[in-house]
């Protein structure tokens, strides 16, 4: 699984470890997990539309906007 590592531009500025494959993504920092999301079906995204370009894509969204999450 390709993993990337990203600042987070408001806030703190702290940094999130992303690990991302087709359909799913996992954001950690510092050792603990703040966000999974294991399966894009069931998010309504298709087979076909959740590649890995675009679950890192919507792993940054998620770091920016601490949607689901904390900072």
């Amino acid at each position: 699984m390709p993993s990337s590592q990203y600042t987070r531009s408001k806030g703190q500025g702290l940094t999130y470890n992303i690990a991302y494959d087709r359909n799913e993504y996992f954001i950690e920092r510092d050792g603990h997990l703040k966000k999974s999301f294991p399966d894009a079906i069931l998010a309504g995204i298709g087979p076909a539309e959740g590649t890995a370009e675009l679950m890192l894509r919507m792993a940054i969204s998620d770091i920016e906007n601490l949607y689901g999450m904390d900072e």
